[in-house]
């Protein structure tokens, strides 16, 4: 009966490890750039030059670079960035950031759901879902609730018109489970 019970559950345990090590799944990698998620421009490299103060942010995924894989597998990989305005950035987020551009993940800590605007502070994001308001410029901290956790930020760097990964995720990613 055991080894039935083993026999049974031994696929699900494969096809899971399978998932998490695709490489359209895995969390964004050192050296992947970032891509557009969707427009025009999908898929397509990000100019850190074509993003501006003010302007909402840009959603976005990370890409090997060698391959071309996007990392759209995982929708915790589903990235905000924005630039922020020079006087509103933290030292401590500062270091994260390539020329005031920073990324984060766009998936809200209190419920899950996709963020997608930056209020007219110009450096907190909002979630539409259920107004939870992030300090962009001080490492994705909690302004207004209802989520507990502040956002997980990708550190990035800036080099030959891309932004990069530069780190691993700085956070726990998406709601409490």
């Amino acid at each position: 009966m055991l080894g039935a019970l083993t026999l049974a559950v031994a696929p699900l345990g494969a096809s899971r490890v399978a998932a998490s090590t695709d490489a359209n799944s895995i969390l964004p990698q050192i050296g992947d750039t970032l891509v557009y998620l969707t427009g025009g421009t999908k898929d397509e490299v990000i100019d850190p030059a074509d993003i501006k103060v003010g302007e909402p942010p840009k959603l976005a995924y990370p890409m090997d670079p060698k391959t071309k894989e996007v990392r759209n597998g995982s929708r915790l990989n589903l990235l905000l960035v924005a630039r922020l305005p020079a006087d509103d950035v933290e030292k401590d987020t500062e270091s994260l950031a390539a020329d005031e551009i920073v990324a984060y993940s766009a998936v809200c800590t209190h419920n899950g759901c996709v963020i997608s605007d930056i209020n007219e502070t110009e450096h907190e994001f909002v979630c539409n879902c259920h107004g939870s308001t992030f300090d962009a410029g001080n490492r994705g901290a909690i302004v207004e609730g209802p989520a507990t956790r502040r956002l997980a930020i990708l550190p990035l760097k800036e080099g030959a018109g891309e932004l990069t990964v530069a780190a691993d995720f700085i956070g726990r990613l998406g709601p409490p489970r």
